[in-house]
C-alpha cells in the first residue's frame, strides 16, 4: 500500500505531537475551593474496593488516550489517501503486455550499445508478460519472444562483443565468435541508389511488431540508439514515419549522442507518440575517459533506460480514454482498524462502567 500525499502525514503527526505535549505540560490552575474534611482519609484510600474503583480509573484513562492516538492515526493516514496499484498494474500487463523492439543503429561492440544490452539484458530477468526484440540496421536480430532465457543469454552475447574487440591477441574462438556476431547482428548492404537513413531504421523496427499499421492490445515502444540527423531523400519520411507511428499505436524513445536541434524533426515526431528523445554524452570511441568519467556516463545512460521504462506506452480506450495504470483508493484496511479500535473501546467502557 502507498500513500498519495506523504506530506499529509508528516503535517497530521506533528500536529498530534505537539497536541501531546501540550496537554502533558500546559500547566494547570489550582480551582479555589473549599473541600469538607473528611476523616480516615488514609484507611478509606487502603480499603481494598476504593483500589479497584482507582485501578479501573487509571486503565479508563490509558485506554481513552490510546484510543484516541489510534484512532487520531488512522484518520490522518486515511486523509493521505492510501492507494494501490499493483493489483491494477498486474491486470493491466497481463490483458495489455509491453511489446518493446530496441533498435540499435550503432556499431553492436560501441560501448554504448554494449550497455544498453546489457541493461534489457537484467530486464529480461525480471520480465513477466513483455515481448522483447532487437533490430539493427539492417536486420532483425532477435524477433519479438517472451523466451527470455534465450533473450538473457543472445543480449549478453552482443554485450560482450565490446570486450571480444577490446583483447588485442584474442583467442581463435573469441576472434571467430566476434565474427559470427557481429555477421548476425549487421550485414553490409550495398545499394546504387540509396543510402540507409535514420527514418527508414526506425520503420523498419516498427514492422517487426505484429500486425504493424493496425492498433494491437499490446503497448508497442520503440526504444532506438544511434546517430539522429537528417535523413536525406529516405524512403519514409517524417510524415510517413509518423503516419506509421500513430496508426500502429507505437511509443517512439530516441537515445542518441545528437543534439536536439540537429535531429531536426525526429524529436517532433517522438514526443507526438509519448516517447522520450534524449540526447547524453556519448562514450568516446577511442577509451579516452578516464574510469570515473566513464562509470558516470555509463550511470547516466541507465539512468535515461529507466526513465524510458517508467513511463511505458499508454493505453488508449475506445473513448479515447489513455490508461497505463489505475491508482485504486484502498482505505478499507486503515478505516476497518480504527472501526475495530472504536467497537472495542466501548465495549470496554461498558464494561469498566458495570
Amino acid at each position: 500500500m502507498e500513500l498519495r500525499w506523504w506530506w499529509v502525514v508528516v503535517v497530521g503527526l506533528t500536529v498530534l505531537g505537539v497536541i501531546v505535549a501540550v496537554a502533558f505540560l500546559w500547566p494547570l490552575r489550582q480551582q479555589q475551593r473549599r473541600l469538607r474534611p473528611l476523616a480516615w482519609v488514609g484507611r478509606l484510600t487502603e480499603l481494598p474496593e476504593y483500589a479497584r474503583a482507582y485501578r479501573r480509573y487509571r486503565i479508563m484513562l490509558a485506554a481513552i488516550a490510546a484510543t484516541t492516538v489510534a484512532v487520531s492515526l488512522c484518520a490522518i493516514i486515511a486523509t493521505a489517501r492510501p492507494v494501490s496499484a499493483q493489483a491494477t498494474a498486474a491486470d493491466v500487463n497481463r490483458a495489455h503486455p509491453e511489446d518493446i523492439m530496441l533498435c540499435v543503429e550503432d556499431d553492436p561492440t560501441a560501448h554504448d550499445a554494449s550497455v544498453v544490452l546489457s541493461y534489457f539484458r537484467d530486464q529480461a530477468a525480471r520480465f513477466e508478460t513483455q515481448r522483447l526484440g532487437l533490430t539493427s540496421r539492417t536486420l532483425r536480430v532477435i524477433p519479438l519472444t517472451r523466451d527470455y532465457s534465450y533473450l538473457q543469454e543472445q543480449l549478453g552475447r552482443y554485450a560482450g562483443l565490446e570486450r571480444l574487440k577490446a583483447e588485442q591477441k584474442p583467442s581463435p574462438e573469441d576472434a571467430a565468435a566476434l565474427q559470427r556476431a557481429q555477421h548476425e547482428f549487421g550485414r553490409a548492404v550495398n545499394y546504387s541508389d540509396y543510402r540507409l537513413t535514420v527514418n527508414d531504421a526506425l520503420a523498419l523496427c516498427m514492422k517487426g511488431f505484429p500486425g504493424v499499421g493496425k492498433t494491437s492490445d499490446a503497448r508497442r515502444s520503440v526504444i532506438y540508439l544511434g546517430p539522429a540527423g537528417g535523413s536525406t531523400t529516405p524512403i519514409y519520411t517524417d510524415a510517413a514515419l509518423r503516419s506509421l507511428a500513430r496508426s500502429s499505436g507505437i511509443q517512439l524513445n530516441v537515445l542518441t549522442p545528437t543534439t536536439r536541434d540537429a535531429a531536426g524533426t525526429l524529436s517532433g515526431i517522438t514526443e507526438t507518440t509519448g516517447g522520450r528523445f534524449i540526447s547524453y554524452v556519448a562514450a568516446d570511441p577511442k577509451g579516452g575517459n578516464s574510469g570515473t568519467q566513464q562509470d558516470a556516463m555509463d550511470a547516466a545512460l541507465r539512468s535515461h533506460l529507466d526513465d524510458i521504462r517508467a513511463h511505458p506506452p499508454g493505453l488508449t480506450r475506445s473513448d479515447g480514454t489513455i490508461l497505463v495504470e489505475q491508482v485504486r483508493d484502498r482505505p478499507n484496511t486503515v478505516l476497518t482498524v480504527a472501526l475495530a479500535l472504536v467497537i472495542v473501546f466501548s465495549i470496554s467502557l461498558a464494561g469498566v462502567r458495570r
